[in-house]
């Protein structure tokens, strides 16, 4: 298009040109500046008028292939740069596969101000100074890939909180977490980190809190997830017994899930605090209606550490779980207590027995041993079941008791005889 421009035009003043020649006029052209008179023919005015645009339009040509050198030059200059900043990444990102941290950092922000991807050169060079220790630049790595890149706020976010959590930073995981929860209030990673930081600072109130939340969004497992109801349960209760107010600990319990009450590990936190806040009568109750719906072995051994006093109904259930349970040494051990609390000796001593004989336990020992001298009148078998106890909890093996029968050289269980009164 330039090109017939250029032709016509100078088509057009070669016509004019040759026409006025021809005609012998060559015109005349006056011009008049800063009281200064300029005079010519129209021939030499424009063969002038060419040569200078000539001239310009040449030096304009010039300045475009001297821009356009500059360009290619500087072009290949930065893609060179970038090339090795693309390498000063990989090498980085190798080097603290490696477990080099303090190279890989050096390595990672070598050629950085020609990267064109600076926020994971950022985030790496961020966890390398993590592991060096050096949290205050680790939190300038951060700021700067957030002013990098404000659109990875979430990411930037999570990796601050993750470095946190892992140099035990709770609190200040806690602060980035609960802003990261307000910007993105149903993210399923900021809600996992923030039920396991609650977790981890026992704030049972917040983590209850945001448990709703967690169980839709979560996407956790059944049993995961009924872990932390657990633990909000127990922590809850906890804060509870410390004010040494057993009718808190029975109110909490009355609103507790009935799924939860099902569980060992919840009933059994819950009888343990009663017996520290002296509820132990609650507890018993609690923990043998348990026990007469769900048989649970560490619930049985709990329930032999109780020393109360209980009525003859609460008694009789429990000596009804002789029927299916009657060589389980620890409610052999229950009854017998149960049976001293109420004055039951023989039945008291029946049982322990058994226990002995199934399982020997020192507390067996003992509470025999003190059975048989301050209410049975028998001071030489309370030593020897006394002697026993105490080798027993020593480590020491000695399988010398009592002689029952002279003749057998095998032990024999005793035979129960359950006295109703």
């Amino acid at each position: 298009m330039n090109r017939l421009l250029y032709v016509l035009l100078i088509s057009a003043i070669t016509i004019v040109g040759f026409t006025m020649f021809q005609h012998k006029d060559l015109g005349q052209i006056s011009i008049r500046f800063a009281g200064q008179s300029f005079e010519t023919n129209l021939v030499v005015f424009g063969a002038a008028f060419l040569c200078v645009l000539f001239v310009i339009l040449v030096l304009a040509k010039s300045w475009h292939l001297i821009k356009d050198a500059y360009n290619y030059l500087r072009n290949r200059r930065e893609k060179r740069l970038t090339e090795k900043a693309r390498l000063s990444l990989s090498q980085g990102l190798i080097e603290y596969a490696e477990g080099r941290f303090e190279q890989a950092e050096k390595t990672l922000l070598q050629q950085i101000k020609y990267s064109d991807n600076r926020l994971p050169v950022y985030l790496t060079a961020a966890r390398a100074a993590q592991q060096l220790g050096a949290h205050e630049r680790r939190d300038e790595y951060l700021h700067k890939a957030l002013l990098e890149a404000p659109e990875a706020e979430i990411a930037i976010g999570l990796t601050k909180a993750e470095l946190q959590l892992t140099h035990q930073q709770n609190e200040q995981a806690l602060a980035t977490l609960t802003q990261l929860n307000q910007l993105s209030p149903n993210h399923t990673y900021i809600l996992t980190l923030l039920a396991n930081t609650y977790r981890h600072l026992q704030d049972w109130d917040k983590l209850q809190e945001i448990l709703p939340a967690f169980k839709k969004y979560g996407k956790l497992s059944t049993e995961s997830f009924l872990s932390f109801e657990i633990a909000v349960c127990n922590g809850q209760l906890n804060n509870l017994s410390k004010h040494q107010d057993s009718a808190l600990l029975i109110n909490y319990w009355r609103d507790v899930p009935p799924q939860l009450k099902e569980l060992p590990e919840v009933i059994e936190h819950y009888v343990r605090l009663l017996t520290t806040v002296d509820a132990s009568g609650e507890a018993e109750n609690t923990l043998r209606l348990y026990l007469n719906e769900n048989w649970q072995e560490s619930s049985i051994i709990l329930y032999s550490e109780l020393d109360v006093l209980v009525e003859s109904k609460q008694l009789e259930m429990a000596e009804s779980w002789l029927k299916e349970h009657q060589h389980n040494a620890w409610l052999l051990l229950a009854l017998g207590k149960r049976c001293i609390a109420r004055s039951l000796w023989g039945k008291a001593k029946n049982y322990l027995e058994a226990s002995i004989a199934i399982n020997a336990m020192p507390e067996s020992y003992l509470k025999l041993a003190r059975l048989l001298e301050e209410h049975m009148d028998n001071a030489a078998a309370a030593q020897e079941y006394y002697r026993q106890g105490l080798l027993l909890l020593t480590g020491e093996n000695d399988y010398t008791l009592l002689p029952k029968h002279s003749t057998d050289t095998e032990c024999e269980m005793p035979q129960l005889k359950i006295v109703k009164t």
